[in-house]
């Protein structure tokens, strides 16, 4: 299809939008309704006291009750609503004789179990409008990965293709119904100021009360603004347990799970020569890195076709749903180092020479002066990276990023360019070769793994023969800290276990 045809297409679909309006089925839930009404008197008692030794028990709710409105996928389909769902059970187990509620223990604990065995009447909505409509025509449209995934598999045996809002461009021409699982509020506008098809209906839960469809926050000031007529239908049992948590009450409820970040702890101090200003950056699995100012890191990106999966995105780009590539344990750095000059052969020793000559000057000079008037001096004289000067002393960083500055660096450290420039610049060059047998090697891996699981887990070990290099792992990105701490500079990009993305998506 070309370009034009689409855009075509796509002025005829919101033309169709504008005329007909969109559909918002409202589904009743009566077990997720309770637990909606748990989950909110819990979010009221820690916006009271604190999240102290809630903080668990509210993240796992939370997480359930999102899994519960966003994956409606029937019986054995639904193993995320399971998993959340026992984790309250436990989480709201631990906190016997350490609260002083025990009845909110008991509620939100019957809540859980509650979804955890009835089904979603959203599910079985979805599923009979697609048979109604016919599903040859019809298309799902996801919240998240995670939420795509478990549909997919439960829909399969309807050949209906489960989307992200993202990848509407990919929508087929025959495709007239798109069905979103979640409430509007939730969604890009886009999906109704550029349609991908002629019908869009809404399915969620009768119990979430925000309705409003989603509109582009350009449209108070636009003449002629998109208003798109919208029809409610209601759907099963729209009965609702009595609220402990009047409506009136301004809680911090996002429904969406999101990360508790504590604040900085590292002060204003300035990092020492070992240490690096880094964003915490939490992964599925359990797992978080370090995340330094380097230039990029090595990614994956599923969704591209094989052999070109496996690429290198620039750090300010991490971002949730990014999927990263990283040696078990540890930084790939350290590896990628030696691997390279391995393959310089009997050059090697003469360029860690020399790499440790201007590094060791430079230390000293870091030393003596300090990292702020090293980096003004260094700016004055034009170089543009200065502000990673601290990064330059560190063994496997070659050099800075930019050739001529490593050039008005030695020059100011009062040493003659070359050999320095001229190594430093073989022994990227090398590095560059090594990352691509890497990269390829890499690649193969990829292409025998389960992408359909590490789309559905967020996480997945890749092994491969490369000394140094057994044990990757490929991670989701789950969250990522607004401010960065100071941590020590080998501990930057090595994954390492932690919980405090669990529950996040």
């Amino acid at each position: 299809m070309s370009r034009v045809h689409d855009v075509i297409r796509r002025y005829k679909a919101c033309a169709e939008v504008m005329e007909h309006g969109v559909e918002i089925f409202v589904v009743g839930d009566p077990a997720g309704a309770r637990l909606n009404a748990a989950v909110r008197r819990l979010v009221y008692t820690v916006s009271e006291n604190g999240s102290g030794a809630w903080g668990d028990l509210l993240s796992a709710a939370n997480a359930l009750r999102w899994r519960r409105m966003t994956q409606p996928q029937p019986g054995g389909l639904h193993s995320a609503v399971t998993e959340a769902a026992n984790a309250v059970v436990r989480e709201a187990r631990a906190l016997r004789g350490a609260v002083a509620d025990e009845a909110l223990l008991d509620e939100i604990t019957a809540a859980a179990q509650d979804v955890r065995q009835t089904d979603s009447p959203v599910g079985a909505e979805l599923q009979r409008s697609i048979e109604e409509a016919d599903p040859s025509i019809c298309a799902v449209v996801a919240s998240s990965n995670p939420a795509r995934a478990g549909m997919q598999e439960w829909l399969a045996s309807l050949t209906v293709p489960v989307l992200l809002p993202g990848e509407l461009g990919e929508v087929s021409e025959r495709i007239e119904q798109l069905y979103v699982v979640g409430p509007p509020f939730f969604f890009p506008p886009s999906l109704l100021t550029a349609p991908a098809t002629n019908e869009l209906t809404f399915l969620m839960p009768a119990w979430f009360g925000h309705r409003v469809i989603p509109t582009s926050r350009f449209a108070g000031q636009a003449n002629g603004a998109m208003k798109v007529k919208v029809t409610e239908r209601a759907v099963g049992d729209l009965s609702e347990p009595e609220s402990h948590v009047s409506n009136d009450e301004q809680l911090e409820d996002t429904y969406y799970p999101q990360p508790m970040w504590r604040g900085r702890t590292s002060g204003d101090r300035e990092p020492a020569l070992d240490e690096a200003e880094a964003w915490k950056v939490l992964l599925a699995g359990s797992l978080a890195i370090w995340l330094d100012d380097g230039e990029r890191i090595r990614t994956l990106d599923p969704r591209q076709p094989a052999g070109e999966r496996v690429t290198y995105a620039a750090v300010g780009d991490v971002a949730p749903g990014t999927y990263l590539v990283l040696r078990n344990g540890e930084t790939e750095r350290g590896a990628m180092h030696e691997a390279a000059l391995h393959l310089m052969g009997s050059n090697a020793e003469a360029v860690k020479a020399t790499q440790r000559g201007w590094k060791a000057a430079l230390d000293a000079r870091l030393a003596s002066k300090g990292a702020v008037a090293c980096i003004a001096e260094l700016r004055a004289r034009g170089v543009r990276s200065a502000a990673r000067v601290r990064a330059w002393t560190e063994p496997t960083l070659i050099s800075p990023k930019h050739e001529h500055d490593l050039f008005l660096l030695l020059e100011w450290l009062g040493l003659a360019v070359e050999p320095s420039h001229r190594n430093a610049m073989a022994l990227r060059r090398s590095v560059y070769r090594a990352s691509a047998d890497l990269r390829e090697e890499l690649e193969d891996a990829v292409s025998r793994a389960d992408l359909a699981a590490l789309e559905r887990d967020g996480h997945m070990s890749l092994d491969i023969e490369r000394e140094g290099f057994r044990s990757m792992v490929v991670a989701r990105v789950q969250a990522r800290s607004p401010y960065t701490e100071i941590v020590p500079r080998p501990h930057t990009r090595a994954p390492f276990s932690d919980r405090s993305g669990e529950w996040l998506e």
